[in-house]
């Protein structure tokens, strides 16, 4: 893999840690960090507050930079992927110089080594 994907799974794994610290730390009536410590209520997953604050914001715009950061980390991870396996095939070709070789015949073909020839093979 090249550089800059190198640097997109850094930044990917920095968003992600940061997208774990918005959500620890917001306040849905449950105290947030506290509310997981016993501080301060305990109910507000689905309690149908509507209440957009800053914090709700940042932690939209960073999971929606997220995708878009995994969405290029797949096709820089695909496409050097395609590379690799177009070059393996390219150096095999090569290996193998270029195919059956012209006296082989397809009846000798599909003879096991050792094996005696079948009756009536070889008219």
């Amino acid at each position: 893999m090249g550089i800059g994907y190198t640097l997109l799974l850094v930044l990917h794994i920095a968003i992600c840690l940061f997208l774990i610290l918005l959500v620890t730390v917001q306040n849905d009536k449950g105290g947030g960090l506290a509310g997981a410590f016993g501080g301060m209520g305990s109910s507000g997953a689905f309690t149908g507050s509507s209440a957009v604050t800053i914090l709700t914001k940042v932690t939209q715009w960073t999971a929606i930079v997220s995708f878009v950061v995994l969405i290029g980390l797949n096709a820089l991870g695909s496409r050097s992927q395609a590379v690799a396996t177009e070059s393996e095939l390219k150096g095999a070709s090569s290996v193998l110089g270029g195919g059956v070789p012209a006296n082989v015949g397809p009846t000798q073909m599909n003879v096991i080594p050792g094996a005696a020839p079948a009756e009536g093979a070889g008219e």
